[in-house]
C-alpha cells in the first residue's frame, strides 16, 4: 500500500504543505497516522477520507471503490435514530447520494432565511444551534452532537427556509443528504416518515421541558440539572463525586439555560464557596451530586 508524506499529500490534495499542517490545527480534517519517527503518514484512504471532510468531490481511481465508501456512510446512518430501523435498500440508496462538507471552529452552517438544500447529519464535531432577538441576545435551541440531524423542519417549510442558526463549536463534517432526493425515499418508505415525525416529537418535548424549567426554576436549578445531565456519563471518583466535562463556553452554556453569563458564573461560584463542586474551566468535580439534585 503506497504511503505519502505531508509535502507528497498537500500536492495530492493541491494545497501547500504548511496549508495541510493548519488545517489539522484547526481541527477542519482528522489526524492521521505517524511513522516511526513521528512524521505524519498519508494512505489512499486517508486522502479520501480529507477530500470528503473538505466537502470536495471524491476523484475517481483514489483508492476505494464506491461500495465501499456507501458501507461506511450507511454504518455512519444506522447510528442516527431516524434512519436506524430502515429496511437495507432504503440505507442504500440515501447512502448513494450523500455528500460530506467539512466546517471549520466558529464557521456558520446556515441562517435564518438561507435556502434548505438538504438534511444534515453531523458526522463529527459539535454544532450549536440558536436563535437571535432583535435585540441580539442569543438563545441557544440545541447542542448538536455526532449522528444526530439538524434542520430538519425548514424540510417542510412552505419557503424552504432555515429559521435558525448553526455554528459549528469545533471542526466538523457533515453527511448532507440531498432534499430532492429524500423526498422521494420518504414518499416511497413510510417508515423513514414515521421516524421523522417521532424524532419531531422528542424535539418538540425537549422544548417544551425547556420552557417549562424556565418559567419554574432558578437559573441555579436549572444549572444543577445540567451538571447532573452531564453526570450520567461523567467519570466516578471517590466518595461518590463525578468529573464532568463541560462542552460549551461559559457564555454557550447560559445562553442554553437562558441566563446572563454574568449570572451563570454567580451561580458557579456560588456552587464551589458551598462545597457541591470544584474545578475551573471546562472540567469539574460534583463533590455532593445529591446535593445538587435536590435543588
Amino acid at each position: 500500500m503506497r504511503v505519502y508524506s505531508c509535502s507528497e499529500a498537500a500536492g495530492l490534495l493541491g494545497v501547500s504543505r504548511n496549508t495541510l499542517l493548519r488545517w489539522f490545527r484547526e481541527g477542519r480534517i482528522s489526524a492521521v497516522a505517524r511513522d516511526r519517527r513521528g512524521w505524519r503518514s498519508f494512505s489512499e484512504a486517508d486522502l479520501e477520507r480529507i477530500r470528503r471532510e473538505l466537502g470536495a468531490p471524491t476523484p475517481h481511481g483514489s483508492g476505494l471503490v464506491d461500495s465501499q465508501r456507501w458501507s461506511r456512510v450507511r454504518g455512519w446512518l444506522r447510528q442516527v435514530p431516524a434512519f436506524r430501523s430502515l429496511p437495507e435498500q432504503v440505507l442504500v440508496e440515501l447512502a448513494a447520494s450523500a455528500r460530506f462538507k467539512g466546517f471549520l471552529p466558529g464557521q456558520s452552517l446556515f441562517s435564518p432565511g438561507d435556502r434548505c438544500l438538504g438534511l444534515p447529519v453531523l458526522v463529527k464535531g459539535r454544532v450549536r444551534v440558536y436563535r437571535v432577538s432583535e435585540g441580539g441576545r442569543e438563545q441557544t435551541l440545541a447542542v448538536v452532537t455526532p449522528c444526530q440531524t439538524l434542520g430538519e423542519t425548514s424540510l417542510f417549510r412552505p419557503d424552504g427556509q432555515y429559521s435558525s442558526n448553526a455554528m459549528c463549536l469545533e471542526g466538523s463534517t457533515l453527511l448532507v443528504l440531498p432534499q430532492s432526493r429524500l423526498r422521494e425515499v420518504l414518499a416511497q418508505s413510510p417508515e423513514l416518515s414515521w421516524n421523522l415525525l417521532s424524532s419531531f416529537s422528542q424535539r418538540v418535548e425537549a422544548l417544551e421541558a425547556r420552557i417549562e424549567e424556565m418559567a419554574l426554576l432558578s437559573l441555579e436549578q436549572r444549572l444543577a440539572r445540567h451538571l447532573m445531565e452531564l453526570a450520567r456519563e461523567g467519570t466516578a471518583l471517590e466518595a461518590g463525586a463525578i468529573r464532568v466535562d463541560l462542552t460549551m463556553s461559559t457564555a454557550d452554556l447560559a445562553s442554553l439555560l437562558g441566563g446572563a453569563r454574568e449570572s451563570l458564573s454567580r451561580a458557579l461560584m456560588r456552587f464551589r464557596r458551598e462545597g457541591l463542586i470544584q474545578g475551573q474551566g471546562r472540567q469539574l468535580v460534583l463533590l455532593d451530586p445529591e446535593a445538587l439534585a435536590s435543588l
